[in-house]
């Protein structure tokens, strides 16, 4: 499927010279992606300053893929054009299928029908597309100024909400978890999750794989799947439809007939699925996936400057499932003790203190690094306290080592507080706002291990 995501030349149908329109903003998105466009649109001439056509069979050049910006009811007659062109595959941006009722469903099996008569494959209907961040082509019809697009990186994601595709590209970008593809389901007729499943687990540049789905096309063959690619690659999933009311509204939003989530959940477990509950638990666990080693186990560390979150985080390891404070062994508390100031507590939390500087956290780092009763170390920090504040630098300069375990900081506040984190995700250093929050995702992902672990 890679005409979808690195296509030569690119036909839109529906195309439109009037900004605020989707087939022009569709124009606009796929004119920084260095492919060859060709817009279509009866009533123009040119687009963009690119000549127009009256109709697909009037371009003389072969097209790889087709991006549909037209009428439901249209769709199936430029179908048929494109199988008589030789389009290898068509993206249906449009919405009025499926998700309408009986009306739309037989649509959509007369759409399905004709396409694959001739071979051709297609994305949608009702979705927003396809993105490569390697290749620079998207289809969005968001623009580039309101919406930023990622850069490269590990994370591939499909999913059946172009809404929850938006503000994950956002949020992935804004902690700098790059990401290698996109792609925007919606009532999925052709191009299913089975189909991208194997298509992530080939691609090279993908590592992480996530999705939000509302149904499967092939349950059992997509758990059958992740069983042998959780091996080898983290899958990631928010699923909708966990009662009848998010039944109700998936059917109602992309067709879907959700499954019982509870034989979603077992059936997940087993093929070692790392389920989410929502899109920012989603971005935790990606943020700290892409940018650690995934812990062995769940033994955790708490280091910090402020005790208030790390008796939060305790009670929340506490009630947690695969995690559990570590214990300092005597000869890390002696040394410990040699090279931090005597008010410092010496324990699990290891409470520096408001007077900690980086310096002092950096110390404490080079003692424990080593020790084989520590998987993941998390690191609090009150930033806006003088030591951390005036010594900016310092703290930046720490995580430029590399420290052995599984780090994740937690950093909670205002605008200096979020610069100071911004800056530390530029440097592939996971950002965790809350305590509850930071437990949550490593719990997920230390099942994920241990899973992983027992099938290597």
């Amino acid at each position: 499927m890679d005409f979808f995501f690195n296509p030569s030349k690119v036909a839109v149908i529906g195309a439109s010279g009037k900004k605020g329109k989707i087939g022009y903003e569709i124009m606009n998105s796929l004119l920084g992606s260095g492919v060859k466009i060709f817009p279509v649109n009866p009533n123009e001439s040119e687009i963009m300053g690119i000549k127009c056509y009256k109709d697909l069979l009037e371009i003389e050049d072969q097209i790889d893929l087709m991006v549909i910006s037209l009428n439901a009811n249209q769709i199936p007659e430029i179908i048929s054009k494109g199988c008589k062109k030789g389009v290898k595959g068509s993206i249906i941006i449009s919405g009025g299928f499926g998700e309408i009722g009986k009306d739309g469903k037989m649509l959509e099996d007369k759409v399905v029908e004709i396409a694959k008569n001739c071979g051709m494959r297609i994305i949608g209907p009702n979705c927003i597309g396809v993105f490569s961040s390697t290749d620079k082509f998207d289809t969005f019809f968001q623009s580039r100024e309101a919406m930023k697009r990622p850069g490269p990186g590990p994370v591939s994601f499909m999913t059946q909400s172009g809404t929850y595709g938006v503000t994950l590209l956002e949020l992935l970008e804004e902690s700098k978890v790059g990401v290698s593809k996109f792609v925007s389901l919606g009532n999925k007729i052709d191009v299913n999750e089975n189909d991208l499943l194997d298509y992530f687990y080939n691609d090279n540049k993908t590592k992480i794989i996530a999705a939000y789905l509302e149904g499967f096309s092939n349950g059992r063959l997509f758990f059958k799947k992740s069983f042998e690619i959780s091996k080898k690659k983290p899958i990631v999933v928010l699923k909708a439809g966990k009662n009848m009311e998010g039944t109700i509204a998936a059917k109602s939003h992309t067709g879907a007939l959700a499954e019982n989530y509870i034989v979603f959940e077992g059936a997940a477990k087993q093929s070692g699925i790392i389920v989410v509950d929502d899109i920012e638990e989603m971005v935790d666990i990606l943020k700290i996936l892409a940018f650690q080693k995934i812990p062995k186990d769940g033994r955790v560390l708490l280091i910090t400057n402020g005790a208030g979150p790390c008796v939060v985080t305790a009670d929340a390891i506490g009630e947690s499932k695969n995690l559990k404070m570590a214990i300092l062994n005597e000869f890390q508390k002696k040394s410990l003790r040699d090279i931090l100031p005597e008010f410092s507590i010496i324990s699990n939390p290891l409470d520096l203190t408001g007077s900690a500087t980086p310096e002092w956290y950096e110390k404490a780092l080079e003692i424990l690094k080593d020790g084989d009763n520590i998987d993941i170390i998390i690191l609090y920090f009150v930033i806006p306290n003088a030591p951390i504040y005036r010594n900016i630098d310092h703290l930046y300069n720490l995580f430029s080592k590399n420290w052995m375990k599984t780090l994740v900081v937690v950093i909670s506040g205002g605008e200096y507080s979020k610069n100071v984190s911004r800056k530390l995700e530029e440097m592939g250093i996971p950002v965790i706002t809350t305590a509850r929050r930071v437990v949550n995702a490593l719990d997920k992902i230390v099942e994920y291990s241990r899973w992983k672990n027992h099938r290597d």
